[in-house]
């Protein structure tokens, strides 16, 4: 063993990140990037040279060059949740209220930060380095990018801290100035830009060649730690604190996070930001509010989408004006028409727009939209853009609109009911229909088939290889033909898309309620219909009273669904997708063990109060796996249970109103 050679590779190395830690989280370089450049080629050299003192945490492992063939799914073990949003002052001081209201305070102290414009990350590290990274997914499953989030120089790849299990999350962006250096690479290359700097962050982090995602020099801004026990065991009571913890262990944080005591200060401060937007190096699309004392988050609780502790202040929209060049309709998997306005192509929110809905025809008439005017278009939550109405100091000559009676694709006449202002295709058969129900089966809060795109559905239609969703599991006899078509679909791209479709077959079932399309069942609402039933041939069977006696099902659902499972069609097509091996019952998240039917807690309405040794996120889970209940944030009157811990507050107040059975020993041991 060469000491020597040990001891300079040692040297580099923490030579390396000290000048990273200083670049990139408190953007104060020390050096020149021709002495790192250098520095890091001695690096290369040395561990080329001698391959058995490479170590996970050199800063050479930041260059990438690793392929794989698809990312891992993870289940995370905190939930990450999305925010609600507000979008007027109002709503901030409603969000204010609520706030005192359930902590029983006559003023609460708020963390305020930017809302970072790129990609949700959690970060995990065991006993101080970086094992595994996941993006947001779905909330519960993420997608193992370790390999590409190692080439982020702001992501720490060792932490100083006796944390054995240490989890981090930020925002993983792209600065307005990388994001024009990578289109104007890709416009000279004769290559498909990057619509605006998320989009781009968001395909990075997603290329299966890590070298590609160093060369686009990604940055990270961590903002959360989501364990208890972490928080518990460094003392840190509040989100600010959490901030200046991050900072200390090297993670880059937003220098313009700030704590505020007062909801009136928030606002203001929310308004100097707003202003600041245009001027800052990286996209922000809002500002996020926290309540900074984090002992209470499990008091405040949470929907199951959004915590309701936190809450994001998305931007006015940016409303530009352009020409409206025609009007066009679409038909949905539902058959639902939507009208399509074509645009003089205007820059909007960091991407040209060519585009833009118009919703349905009422709206079109009620706005008195022409063809020809000059309009005003926004995109609604920076996503997708909308036209709003007619400039009508503009308006010159200019063509009414008149709604279609028949569907543009099939020509079947088009029905609207009394109480809808949308109209429909009701041709079960109609082409257009067919490939969006197709599109929709595969989207990844229905089965999840990545790799199958719009566009190769589409093209495999045409091709007459996909004309029902059962179809899609018998893609592998076709393999000969797709190869031949013009789809760009090679052997091992078609062999990403067969893994994916085979191992849709395992999802639970409320996937699959949700990929079948039925109107008015959505993700969540699918899920608490799988949960009730268990089964499909359970809920195939119920009758409109057997549904509506299910949370959240109303008699319009109810009888949506019992419509559904009389339709001979679709009573074939569940016959088939069981014949090819689909999953039809509902699969617990929890880690084999089975549901307690016996106990007096199954299925019923449990509320948590209060502060335990574990958090209230940890025991929902728990309730869930364990007695299938449905764990809510608030006391009703059809609340069966409250599980009381320490300051149990309001709610056992009102528990106690109503009568409502306490717990206080912990059912979930």
């Amino acid at each position: 063993m060469d000491n020597s050679i040990i001891k300079r590779i040692d040297i580099l190395k923490q030579k390396l990140k000290q000048w990273e830690y200083e670049y990139y989280a408190l953007s104060s370089p020390t050096v020149t990037d021709v002495e790192y450049d250098l520095t890091l080629k001695e690096l290369l050299t040395l561990e080329k040279k001698y391959p058995q003192y490479v170590t996970d945490d050199s800063p050479s492992q930041r260059v990438g060059g690793f392929v794989i063939d698809d990312f891992k799914k993870i289940k995370h073990q905190f939930p990450m949740l999305s925010l609600s949003n507000a979008f007027s002052h109002e709503e901030l001081e409603k969000f204010d209220l609520d706030i005192k209201k359930n902590c029983d305070a006559s003023n609460v102290e708020y963390c305020v930060e930017p809302k970072i414009d790129g990609l949700s990350i959690s970060l995990i590290y065991i006993e101080g380095k970086l094992k595994t990274a996941l993006t947001r997914g779905d909330g519960e499953y993420g997608e193992d990018v370790t390999v590409n989030a190692k080439t982020i120089r702001s992501i720490p790849l060792t932490v100083s801290t006796n944390i054995s299990r240490l989890e981090v999350r930020g925002e993983i962006y792209l600065s307005f100035d990388e994001f024009n250096r990578i289109n104007q690479h890709l416009a000279a290359q004769n290559l498909n830009l990057f619509a605006n700097p998320r989009n781009a962050a968001s395909g990075s982090m997603r290329n299966l060649d890590s070298s590609i995602t160093a060369q686009r020099r990604l940055q990270m801004i961590a903002y959360y730690l989501p364990d208890d026990s972490v928080l518990r065991s460094q003392n840190i009571h509040t989100q600010y604190e959490a901030i200046q913890f991050l900072k200390q262990l090297g993670f880059k944080t937003a220098s313009q996070s700030k704590k505020i005591m007062d909801i009136k200060e928030v606002i203001k401060y929310v308004d100097i930001i707003s202003q600041q937007r245009d001027h800052l190096s990286f996209p922000i699309d809002g500002i996020v509010i926290k309540e900074n004392d984090m002992n209470l988050y499990d008091n405040l609780g949470s929907t199951s989408k959004f915590p309701k502790w936190a809450i994001a202040y998305k931007f006015p929209p940016i409303i530009v004006q352009t020409k409206l060049l025609d009007i066009y309709p679409t038909v949905g998997r539902t058959g639902r028409i939507t009208y399509v306005g074509k645009l003089t192509p205007v820059k909007l929110a960091g991407s040209i727009v060519s585009s833009a809905t118009l919703h349905n025809a009422q709206y079109i008439l009620d706005n008195d939209i022409r063809i020809q005017d000059v309009v005003k278009v926004f995109k609604a939550g920076d996503i997708i853009p909308k036209i709003m109405g007619p400039v009508l100091e503009k308006r010159a000559e200019t063509t009414s609109f008149k709604p279609i009676t028949h569907c543009p694709v099939c020509g079947s006449l088009l029905e609207k009911q009394i109480s809808e202002v949308d109209q429909y295709c009701t041709n079960t058969s109609c082409p257009a229909r067919i490939v969006q129900s197709l599109i929709h089966f595969c989207s990844k809060k229905a089965m999840n088939i990545e790799d199958l795109s719009e566009k190769n559905i589409q093209k495999l239609y045409d091709l007459g290889i996909l004309h029902s969703i059962s179809d899609i599991y018998k893609i592998d006899t076709h393999k000969d033909r797709i190869f031949q078509a013009d789809l760009k679909i090679k052997s091992k791209s078609f062999s990403n898309i067969w893994n994916n479709i085979i191992q849709s077959k395992q999802n639970s079932l409320e996937k699959l309620i949700f990929a079948l399309g039925i109107r008015h069942v959505g993700e969540i609402l699918s899920k608490t219909i799988a949960k009730k039933f268990q089964t499909m041939n359970k809920l195939m069977m119920a009758n409109l009273v057997e549904l509506t006696n299910v949370n959240d099902i109303g008699e319009t659902v109810a009888i949506s669904i019992v419509n559904y499972f009389h339709n001979p069609k679709n009573l074939d097509l569940l016959k088939q997708l069981k014949v090819l091996g689909i999953n039809m019952d509902y699969l617990s998240s929890n880690t084999g063990a089975a549901i307690n039917r016996n106990s007096p807690y199954y299925q019923r309405n449990i509320v948590i109060t209060g502060s335990f040794t574990i958090s209230r996120q940890q025991i929902k889970q728990i309730l869930e796996n364990k007695f299938d209940a449905k764990v809510t944030d608030s006391i009703t009157k059809n609340t069966d249970y409250l599980i009381v811990g320490k300051n149990g507050g309001n709610k056992l107040t009102k528990a106690n109103e109503l009568g409502i059975k306490l717990i206080h020993e912990e059912i979930w041991k």
